[in-house]
């Protein structure tokens, strides 16, 4: 049987097994800032791990361009009230993690001095949190947004895919991305709003549906892009979470 979730203000839903939004637990958290070599590069991250008897599953979340990790903090507490842990990562030139430069949004003038999106990095975050006690490293999902949802699809065909993605607003999202999902065997959500005026969000679904018969896709009133979107439709995080819950596990 499927159940449909709804969502205020939500004009595509997901359709899931046996998927419904449940009720959530208060659980006892640990939060620890930790920081990840990357070529170079110290990458900062916020980890979240619920107290657990076992080891649990864990998200890792990326930010958008110009974006920090902070922006996560809500999604992070809803995935802890389901025993799934998280890391927030500034990924290089972002939030804290400008040791040896910081993002500038590209333009003709000033492309020198920005600084590219790197797979390696979300290499480097994937690899860290397998090694974390605790946290169960058959069990690990991403959230990318935007320009990073690109990087960890590079970085998964490369070193090796995940247990489920998520996909907010991914622009830039490769033709060569779209054609492996099916083939990577896990399950990947993709959310943007109906009016992104970045042109390649226009047919982003249209192409998704012409490439992928698996992946899944949630669409929101509104322009905003990427992490943008959780302070239009902070239901979203919720869903977001229980999503997780239903793909990797957590509590019973």
């Amino acid at each position: 049987m499927f159940a449909k979730v709804a969502l205020s203000l939500v004009t595509v839903v997901i359709s899931l097994p046996d998927f419904h939004v449940a009720q959530s637990e208060k659980v006892a958290i640990k939060e620890t800032r930790v920081v990840v070599e990357s070529d170079g590069w110290k990458i900062v991250c916020d980890l979240v791990v619920p107290a657990s008897e076992r080891p649990v599953p864990a998200v890792i979340l990326l930010n958008k361009a110009a974006g920090e990790r902070r922006v996560y903090s809500d999604l992070a507490a809803r995935l802890a009230e389901r025993g799934i842990a998280s890391l927030r990562v500034d990924l290089r030139g972002h939030g804290e993690s400008i040791n040896k430069g910081k993002f500038i949004p590209y333009d003709e003038k000033s492309s020198a001095l920005t600084i590219k999106p790197s797979d390696e990095d979300v290499t480097a975050v994937h690899r860290y949190l397998k090694t974390v006690r605790g946290i169960d490293a058959q069990r690990i999902g991403f959230v990318g947004a935007s320009y990073s949802g690109e990087s960890m699809a590079i970085a998964a065909r490369k070193s090796g895919y995940g247990s489920a993605y998520v996909a907010l607003s991914p622009g830039s999202f490769s033709d060569e991305s779209m054609e492996a999902i099916d083939g990577s065997h896990v399950p990947w959500l993709f959310v943007k709003s109906v009016d992104e005026k970045a042109p390649p969000m226009k047919d982003l679904f249209t192409v998704l549906r012409e490439k992928s018969r698996k992946a899944q896709t949630i669409e929101v009133s509104g322009t905003e892009h990427a992490t943008n979107i959780f302070a239009a439709h902070p239901e979203l995080a919720e869903i977001i979470a229980v999503w997780f819950k239903h793909n990797l596990g957590g509590l019973s």
